[in-house]
């Protein structure tokens, strides 16, 4: 599978939620996945981290207002 994502893009979950960001692609069974990825965002001021297959996911636009 190919990788969607690199390291630093923002990203939803297509069912909703927050936007995140993508940290990594996480090692599974030794090996490095090419298809699960860890992701970060905050609640509040809580610091979140979970995992994520990145079928599930898009990745979202940073439009600049200017």
């Amino acid at each position: 599978m190919v990788r969607k994502f690199v390291p630093g893009d923002r990203v939803q979950q297509e069912s909703g939620g927050p936007t995140m960001e993508v940290i990594k692609y996480i090692e599974e069974d030794g090996q490095m996945s090419d298809h699960v990825v860890e992701c970060v965002w905050f609640e509040d001021s809580d610091r979140k981290k979970s995992t994520f297959d990145q079928r599930t996911l898009f990745k979202v636009s940073e439009e600049l207002n200017v």
